[in-house]
C-alpha cells in the first residue's frame, strides 16, 4: 500500500482540487454525459466549499490525498441520497501519473474505516460500467455489486459493502 497523507478539504482547496478534478483523463469518468471539458476553476472552488462544509456538518467528508509532499488525488466518505435514504458513499479520483499503485484502494480502506468507526453497517461507491480500474478497487475492497443504474447519463454500477455491525 502506498503512504499517503489525508486531509479534510477547506473553502480554498480550489486550486489543489484543479489539480486533480481538472485533469480531462480524470475528469472523463466523473463528467456527465455530453460534457466534454473538465471541472473548472469555479466549479472546483464550490467542491472545496461544499466539501469543508460537509466536514464541518457531519465531521466527515472528502480528503485532499498527498504522496510525497504532493496532491495526487480527492476522495473519502460523503453521504449520497439513495432509494431515498441517506447512504454513506466511497469516492476516488487519482491523477494520471498515480494511476496503478493502491491510491484509490487506500482512500477506499481509510474511508471504510471511518465509516465502520462511525457505527456504520454499510457503505456504498457508484462507478460507471466502463470504468473497469474503479470497479478493480472496488473488488479489492471486497464489495459486490448490488445494480446497475443510469446516472449522469450513463450506464452505472452499484457497490454495496458491510462494514460494521452497526
Amino acid at each position: 500500500m502506498p503512504e499517503i497523507s489525508l486531509r479534510a478539504f477547506s473553502e480554498d482547496d480550489g486550486p489543489v482540487l484543479m489539480s486533480v478534478l481538472g485533469v480531462i483523463e480524470v475528469a472523463r469518468w466523473l463528467l456527465p454525459a455530453g460534457r466534454a471539458q473538465p471541472n473548472s476553476e469555479a466549479e472546483c472552488a464550490a467542491r472545496a466549499r461544499a466539501g469543508a462544509a460537509h466536514w464541518r456538518a457531519h465531521g466527515f467528508g472528502p480528503w485532499i490525498v498527498g504522496e510525497r509532499g504532493r496532491t495526487v488525488a480527492c476522495g473519502g466518505l460523503g453521504l449520497r441520497l439513495l432509494d431515498g435514504s441517506a447512504a454513506l458513499e466511497l469516492a476516488w479520483a487519482v491523477v494520471p501519473d498515480a494511476w496503478g499503485r493502491g491510491i484509490a484502494t487506500a482512500i477506499g480502506r481509510e474511508a471504510l474505516a471511518l465509516a465502520a468507526a462511525r457505527g456504520a453497517r454499510e457503505a456504498v461507491a457508484l462507478s460507471r460500467a466502463d470504468n473497469l480500474a474503479s470497479r478493480r478497487v472496488m473488488d479489492k475492497l471486497d464489495m459486490t455489486p448490488a445494480r446497475e443504474l443510469q446516472h449522469a447519463g450513463f450506464p452505472h454500477v452499484l457497490y454495496r459493502v458491510e462494514v460494521g455491525t452497526g
